[in-house]
């Protein structure tokens, strides 16, 4: 099955609608490209990009006809369904955009000849009317919800409800870059020792998830009393870890011997930096420009070496990175979050906590002290998960056709 989708602002949501393009594509010869990633020009598409829905339907239009243009001149298969993301810190006005993208991409696939389906990515429970499949977390339904689910049967086929969220990660593709020229010499030292990695969420845009050098203080005392248990000590950041974070983490773990590997884009200038607080302009910038050029990204080679994976409780990449690929899953649950705005963050971790897919970073710490080693269960895949529904989708409308051409014979 081809499946395409639109491409977000964030990384981890990108990586997530990759990882549901490449189990779409695992039993195909279908070559995975860019191409997959629909966006117009520099441009996301996003209504609030443009000044007036008839803009961006234009743009909506000469993206996709570009798209098949390309598709046709490379003798392609057309795809069967688009992965829309959506944005949590886009408030409720957000199910209305994806609605109206939905939309706008099936007529225009439509005047290509081409009839798609969509799949909306981690979204909220909501009755759109132009989007096929609804992804919705588990962590993510309310009282409320059920109650919608449960009066509206129909509602309730088109949604598909997984433990975490997708992933483009594999034991295979952790281990090809595990073993790359410029990492495997970096990854040497880790070779039969103890190792935990600290892989660093961050805040979010509206702040109802925020990352203090309270919290980088918390966590870093907690990675010494790991280095004194015999542990060595990882820390990767991502494009949302704040920069002041990054600067106090990596100069600690230069002070107390363990690694800090940098995994934001640099700013170029000050203007990027003071648009985008997901690119790096901290007073190491000389350090990480080198760590870029001699290494690249260490995430995800490192996962390799790791004993137990540490994340941060705004960050779903515990489920969908380590408890999916087995890796033992611990979470920090300190983050100051705003639980009125954000409480899938607190549910996600209370519903994995108790089925045994994660442990509390301090529950962790005290199964050490007792001599036990931090354990947790392996989640099912929820890129299969989705493609299966999608398979299920696309037959079902194929049948209900059927019958529909019969009867009007």
């Amino acid at each position: 099955m081809r499946i395409i989708g639109v491409e977000s602002e964030g990384a981890g949501t990108n990586n997530q609608i990759r990882g549901i393009i490449l189990e779409g594509a695992k039993n195909e010869k279908i070559p995975v490209t860019r191409q997959e990633f629909l966006k117009d020009g520099e441009k996301l598409l996003h209504s609030e990009n443009y000044i007036s829905e008839i803009d961006f339907k234009q743009a909506v239009d000469r993206t996709v006809a570009g798209f098949c243009h390309k598709m046709k001149e490379n003798g392609e298969q057309a795809p069967e369904f688009i992965v829309l993301p959506y944005n949590h810190a886009g408030g409720k006005e957000e199910n209305e955009n994806v609605d109206l993208l939905s939309n706008y991409l099936k007529q225009a696939f439509a005047k290509n000849n081409i009839f798609i389906k969509t799949v909306v990515l981690s979204s909220n429970v909501y009755n759109y009317k132009n989007v096929d499949l609804i992804h919705v977390g588990r962590h993510q339904i309310t009282e409320n919800d059920l109650k919608l689910l449960e009066k509206t049967p129909e509602l309730n086929k088109r949604v598909v409800k997984t433990l975490g969220v997708p992933s483009n990660l594999s034991w295979l593709r952790i281990r090809q870059e595990a073993n790359s020229p410029s990492k495997k010499s970096v990854l040497q030292k880790y070779d039969g020792k103890k190792t935990v990695l600290f892989s660093l969420g961050g805040k979010t845009d509206n702040n109802a998830i925020k990352f203090t050098l309270k919290d980088a203080e918390s966590l870093f005392k907690s990675a010494l009393k790991l280095k004194a248990a015999g542990y060595m000590v990882i820390f990767t950041n991502s494009p949302r870890t704040p920069n002041d974070v990054t600067d106090y983490l990596y100069e600690e773990c230069r002070t107390f011997h363990m690694d800090f590997y940098n995994s934001k884009k640099i700013a170029e200038n000050k203007a990027e930096a003071e648009a985008n607080f997901r690119v790096y302009d901290g007073k190491h910038k000389k350090e990480f420009s080198q760590q870029a050029e001699q290494i690249g990204n260490i995430y995800p080679a490192v996962l390799n070496s790791c004993n137990f994976v540490v994340n941060t409780h705004d960050s779903f990449s515990y489920t969908s990175d380590a408890a999916a690929l087995g890796i033992p899953s611990v979470v920090y649950t300190g983050n100051e979050i705003d639980f009125d705005q954000r409480p899938d963050c607190r549910k996600l971790f209370e519903i994995c906590e108790k089925e045994g897919y994660a442990v509390s970073l301090d529950d962790a710490i005290k199964q050490l002290n007792s001599g036990k080693k931090p354990h947790t269960k392996t989640l099912s895949g929820v890129s299969e998960q989705l493609v299966q529904a999608m398979i299920k989708s696309c037959q079902t409308f194929r049948r209900e056709q059927n019958i529909k051409q019969q009867s009007d014979l």
